[in-house]
């Protein structure tokens, strides 16, 4: 931020703002698009990490410039200053995007009426092994449901005597995913008796995650998810 011309504090705030909305904006790409798309962001967590990027990035290091920047300081000094504000903000946007990767979903599982978001976490507490979780990586999550009783009365049975007899959720059985199609015939069946709306184009469809629950419209052709509505709004 030392340039040949002298400077003033409310310019260097400026530069320091500017290269922070950039990077923001790099960021929230990234995660809008590739790792959280459509309304996967607000359904599966993907504000939860951007929001240490946006307060530490965007507010936190800017103003910092702005309170020690001083073209008085010695030289020395005020490069100091200014690498600390830099490595401080390194260190967050380190661990905001951390978070993210953290949160983002790996698989979404359909059980009956459900779509179930886990994420690399998520199956670690389950005990997931490392070679499976390799297998589910990747820039985009994947889609899969779980074949069950077409029948809720028959489907909530068989549930409750796995849960009974000790077993794992439908949800949470890797070696039960079968991939999902994109035949809309197909799905029909499978997400039992999920409501087609026909402005949208999609099912809209129940969905769970570590973090949110709701309601949420699933585009069969594309496997895209997008306005999703918060349980209890």
């Amino acid at each position: 931020m030392i340039l040949s011309k002298p400077i003033s504090r409310w310019s260097a705030f400026a530069l320091h703002l500017a290269a922070s909305l950039a990077i923001l904006a790099l960021l929230a790409s990234i995660a809008l698009f590739w790792l959280f798309p459509g309304g996967l962001f607000q359904a599966a967590g993907g504000w939860a990490g951007l929001k240490i990027v946006v307060a530490v990035d965007l507010v936190l290091g800017p103003c910092l410039t702005l309170i020690v920047f001083n073209l008085r300081k010695p030289r020395s000094e005020l490069v100091r200053d200014l690498s600390l504000i830099a490595l401080m903000q390194v260190l967050a946007l380190g661990a905001g995007v951390w978070q993210v990767l953290k949160a983002r979903p790996l698989a979404l599982v359909q059980v009956f009426d459900t779509f179930y978001a886990f994420n690399r976490e998520d199956f670690r507490q389950l005990n997931v092994a490392e070679d499976e979780l390799d297998r589910l990586s990747g820039w985009a999550p994947k889609y899969f449901y779980v074949e069950v009783p077409e029948n809720s009365e028959k489907f909530l049975v068989q549930h409750t005597k796995a849960l009974l007899n000790g077993e794992k959720p439908l949800q949470q059985r890797i070696d039960l995913y079968r991939e999902l199609t994109t035949d809309r015939q197909a799905l029909e069946r499978i997400l039992h008796g999920a409501v087609w709306e026909a402005e949208g184009g999609c099912f809209r469809v129940d969905i769970e995650s570590s973090y949110r629950s709701g309601s949420i419209c699933f585009d069969p052709q594309t496997q895209r998810m997008s306005d999703f509505v918060p349980e209890h709004s």
